[in-house]
């Protein structure tokens, strides 16, 4: 069962939610006490300068009295005007407070939010990325977050006012309670009034969140296939099309600032016209003291634009529903396919005997044709075994179920006859090197890259491992040697440069197990041999375990043993000779690459 997503999950914990409640309690205490203690100041002016007479009428003066008696300090209108100054400079202190926490904490949640996503993503099943677009993805952790962000700064936005219009209600219901239930009551009609245009933001603000994810995933796809695009000349409808992804967003934001607009455009007549109201109730009606009425006003202008603050920090909060949906969506969604990696599993040093397929079936998800069908193989140790057969075959499938990328959905595999699910998951990566077909090279320096999956500082094994990879020569040719920067997937570098440094990074990594999937393809002759002889000589010193696919032929002529895949099975095993003299397959692809 997918675990409940909570406030942690946010970043928000019970330490910081009680350090943001007891600054938003404490501003609203000395609001309210503040304005309250304007009532006596002004009393102290229109019905004469003798406490303990106003103390027999009014228990708000008998708790000053009762104060200032404490302080052995006479109540003077020096006294009072000093109090008043000083709650005022109290709760320009605490409402500081708040506003640079609230401030920090909307920051603070945002960071964890990214990380706690990404670190969420990068523990998941490596088959959660077939349903998941890179664009959809990154959009989540950045423009999405971004808006929780803005979700979490209204909702602080929302109680503090709350709190504070509180506060300043109890001082107006200790001054009038049928002009505060009027003031009330004005209030709610005005929140009527506003909420068609807030009801219809949660809907616009869901349709945002659809296009800024639609428009994360364009614009990444493009960029990413730009020599595409420009090889098929097609830059000008490509870039209609993010504009018309584009407009969508601009369109759906648009609409939010509409309803967020409107809301002023109802609120400030509303506002003037209930301070009239009141003013008129309050002196025609009430027969209130002028003390009152001006304490009571001064208090209601306070009020109103922290009620209109509050509706408008709800607008807000659904304008960014959609994009608190769909984090907690992509949270629920990597949790559901967290990978467990058994770190109480036995750790992998080597392999012996030999890795074993047994009965393996594996099916991509939304697919019904399975890519392996009960595969049977074996993979000798300490040999070079090489995988062959037409694309599509199952090659890479095999590839990725090997360090158990991918679960097979039925049947085991077996390292030294022990299931690989009994082994530590990272240790088991760990003790196997890959160089793929597409050579992923970081926006890091040479020597990051080179020792990116291992932590070894030692230069002169680099440097081994670059010169069996025949980079040396290039890479002191770069402007800082090994610590000149690449660029994004190695674009200082030639196809055949970015292949050499992978397979570089897998000499020095020196794992027990080498996959190699297509290492020579974007090398020339003269360099794809030198390779070969290094792993001739890796073959021959019997200490790595190599598996190599290959569509060139020449490439896996000394294997030890190579496996000929087609259509999910294995349907010939043995060596380079053997299979020739067979036919078949293997030796009508051998004799078209001779010719």
């Amino acid at each position: 069962m997918t675990p409940k997503i909570k406030m942690k999950d946010f970043g928000f914990t019970k330490l910081k939610g009680f350090f943001f409640i007891s600054l938003t309690l404490a501003s609203g205490f000395f609001e309210g006490f503040g304005m309250a203690m304007l009532l006596p100041v002004l009393e102290f002016v229109e019905k004469g300068s003798d406490p303990n007479l106003l103390a027999k009428t009014s228990r708000l003066w008998e708790y000053i009295v009762a104060g200032f008696s404490l302080l052995t300090l006479k109540v003077t209108f020096a006294g009072l005007l000093i109090s008043v100054f000083l709650l005022i400079i109290f709760r320009v202190v605490v409402v500081y407070l708040r506003q640079i926490f609230s401030a920090w904490l909307s920051q603070d949640i945002m960071h964890h939010t990214r990380l706690n996503l990404f670190t969420n993503y990068v523990h998941s099943e490596y088959s959660c990325f077939d349903e998941n677009s890179t664009g959809s993805m990154v959009n989540t952790i950045t423009t999405e977050t971004q808006r929780v962000g803005s979700y979490f700064i209204s909702l602080f936005a929302f109680i503090s006012n709350f709190i504070v219009i509180i506060s300043l209600l109890v001082v107006l219901f200790i001054l009038s309670i049928y002009m505060t239930l009027t003031a009330i009551l004005l209030v709610f009609l005005a929140s009527i009034a506003i909420s068609f245009h807030v009801r219809h933001t949660k809907k616009i603000s869901l349709a945002t969140t659809m296009s800024n994810k639609d428009l994360s995933f364009m614009l990444i796809e493009r960029l990413t296939s730009m020599r595409l695009i420009k090889l098929s000349a097609v830059t000008d409808r490509e870039a209609m099309n993010v504009g018309q992804a584009s407009k969508n967003v601009r369109d759906n934001i648009h609409q939010l600032n509409i309803y967020k607009a409107r809301i002023d455009l109802i609120l400030e007549p509303f506002v003037v016209a209930s301070c009239m109201i009141i003013l008129y109730t309050a002196m025609t009606i009430l027969n209130m003291s002028l003390s009152q009425i001006g304490v009571f006003t001064l208090i209601l202008l306070k009020i109103l634009p922290l009620a209109k603050e509050m509706m408008k920090s709800r607008q807000t909060l659904l304008s960014n529903y959609g994009s608190l949906m769909a984090v907690k969506g992509a949270f629920k969604t990597s949790r559901a396919n967290v990978e467990h990696t058994n770190k109480q599993g036995h750790n992998f040093k080597d392999i012996i005997e030999g890795i074993c397929f047994e009965k393996v079936q594996y099916t991509y998800p939304g697919s019904e044709i399975p890519a392996l069908i009960n595969l049977n193989l074996f993979i000798p140790a300490k040999r070079m075994t090489a995988l062959v057969g037409p694309s599509g075959a199952g090659k890479s499938t095999f590839v990725d179920l090997l360090p158990i990328l991918r679960k097979p959905e039925k049947g085991r595999i077996l390292f030294d006859g022990r299931p690989s699910a009994e082994f530590d998951l990272n240790c088991l990566r760990q003790s196997i090197a890959f160089v793929s077909q597409e050579a992923s090279i970081l926006n890091d320096t040479v020597k990051a890259n080179i020792m990116f999956s291992c932590n070894n500082p030692c230069e002169d094994d680099m440097w081994i491992a670059l010169k069996k990879a025949r980079c040396e020569n290039f890479v002191r040719c770069l402007p800082d040697g090994i610590n000149t920067v690449l660029g994004e997937r190695g674009t200082k570098l030639s196809g055949g440069q970015r292949q050499r440094l992978s397979l570089a990074r897998a000499f020095f990594k020196r794992a027990p197990i080498m996959v190699l999937d297509e290492p020579t393809s974007a090398l020339d002759s003269e360099v794809e041999s030198d390779i070969q002889k290094a792993m001739d000589d890796m073959r021959h010193n019997k200490n790595t375990t190599i598996i190599i696919i290959a569509h060139r032929m020449s490439t896996i002529r000394q294997a030890d043993k190579i496996i000929v895949f087609q259509e999910g099975r294995v349907v010939q095993e043995g060596t380079h000779e053997e299979l020739i003299s067979v036919g078949d397959w293997y030796s009508l692809v051998t004799d078209l690459q001779s010719q």
